[in-house]
């Protein structure tokens, strides 16, 4: 008898991510199929996944619009959404689109194949400890000053904060949170 891999599409932006993921599935037998956006999608419209993981900001692109549009031609499509910048609002519009779980980066290869299959991820379980409040400060600034090129006083002005209290800040840390 032939076991036929589950075929799971990986949404990510991220070259690196996505490839890391690509090969972490690929050895746990899965027929993994990876873009970086929606662009890239349209042109699998033919063919049916099983599963998805699909990142909440590829690029200029929603995460959204592709649960959307994987629904519409794999009906009963298992989807994940992971993302680094969480909020309940897009938390409860992925759930409405069909997402099956919200889970939020860093996570492990084993929480998000443990909430593809259905399964509690550790990081929902009785001992999970949530990052600290440093730590959501930290990604916060780092993705600020990812979307202003690196550029300190852009960042601080968007962060509405002095130019030198960002230069402290980022001077001490990153946080061991």
């Amino acid at each position: 008898m032939t076991i036929v891999p589950l075929r799971l599409l990986i949404a990510e932006d991220d070259a690196s991510f996505r490839e890391t993921l690509a090969l972490e599935f690929q050895e746990r037998d899965y027929d993994v199929t990876a873009i970086a956006c929606l662009n890239d999608f349209d042109c699998l419209l033919r063919k049916r996944f099983d599963l998805a993981v699909i990142d909440l900001k590829l690029g200029t692109d929603s995460g959204l619009e592709l649960i959307e549009k994987l629904h519409c031609v794999s009906p009963g499509i298992t989807t994940v959404v992971l993302t680094g910048y969480s909020s309940i609002a897009t938390a409860v519009k992925a759930i409405k689109l069909g997402a099956v779980n919200y889970l939020t980066k860093p996570v492990s290869m084993d929480d998000i194949e443990a909430a593809l299959l259905g399964e509690v991820p550790a990081e929902e379980s009785d001992d999970y400890q949530a990052p600290s409040l440093a730590r959501h400060e930290w990604e916060y600034i780092e993705y600020v000053l990812a979307r202003c090129d690196g550029n300190i006083t852009r960042a601080a002005k968007e962060l509405g904060i002095h130019r030198q209290s960002l230069q402290r800040k980022l001077r001490k840390y990153p946080p061991h949170a």
